[in-house]
Formats: structure tokens, sequence, C-alpha cells
């Protein structure tokens, strides 16, 4: 899937393509993401919606990645986390995406991924439940 983003699929971007999810919701669905953990549920709904509308991660990739983008810039600010290159990461070799979000445990989290994966294969991929998980890692 070749994507088209504003800026490079970079960890110091990461931030930059959250924003263009926070305005893809506003001007698209009349939903304010506030980058708070609650607005997850939000957004699980809505990727959920497009799915059943019969849309297509090709259809939406670029989007996609924003969103992901999203989960993963609330869990930088909520859980304290930072961006940085896959490589080098729990997750190198594992991940396709070219930065994941790491935890004080150093746990690596592939939000871009998992974003793809709930809009793919639907609510076994709840992104609350995902949040909930690495936030639970932290005690």
């Amino acid at each position: 899937m070749k994507l088209e983003l504003r800026c490079p699929a970079a960890a110091e971007n990461a931030p930059e393509h959250a924003r263009v999810a926070v305005e893809l919701f506003a001007r698209e669905f009349e939903r304010e993401l506030d980058f708070s953990p609650v607005s997850i549920e939000d957004v699980d709904t809505q990727l959920e919606q497009l799915r059943e509308e019969g849309l297509t991660a090709e259809d939406l990739g670029e989007a996609l990645f924003a969103v992901g983008c999203y989960l993963g810039e609330v869990m930088v600010l909520a859980l304290h986390g930072r961006w940085r290159a896959t490589k080098g990461s729990a997750l190198d070799g594992i991940s396709p995406w070219p930065m994941v979000v790491t935890l004080a445990d150093d746990s690596a989290w592939d939000v871009i991924g998992k974003v793809f994966r709930r809009f793919e294969i639907g609510d076994s991929e709840y992104l609350p439940a995902y949040f909930a998980s690495a936030a639970g890692r932290l005690g």
C-alpha cells in the first residue's frame, strides 16, 4: 500500500499525523478528538461504521495511518510514552510500520498496525481494550 502523507512517516512527525486525524474527524464526522483516553471509543466506533459501509484499508490508507498516530499520541500523552523508530525496538522485524510507541517498561506498541487490524478484522481488535492493556502494564 502506497500512502500519500503530508510529511514523512517518522517518529518525529507522529504528532503532526495525529493532528491530521483530529482534522479529519472534525471535518468528516463532526466529532472532536481531544487526545484523551476516552476519545479512543469514538475512534473505534467510527472505524466500525466505515468498515460496515464496505470501505477498505486501501481506500482509507492515509486516514488509518493518521488515526494510528492519534492512538499513539494518546498513549504518549496519557501513559508518558514516546515515539521511536521501529528499528531497534522490541517490534523490529515484526511491525512493518516505521514507528511505534514505547512505554516506561520498554514495551513497544504497534499503534498504526493496531488501527489497520481493527479496521480489517473488526471488534476483536477493540482499541479501548488495547489502550487499557498498555495502561495496565504500568501498574
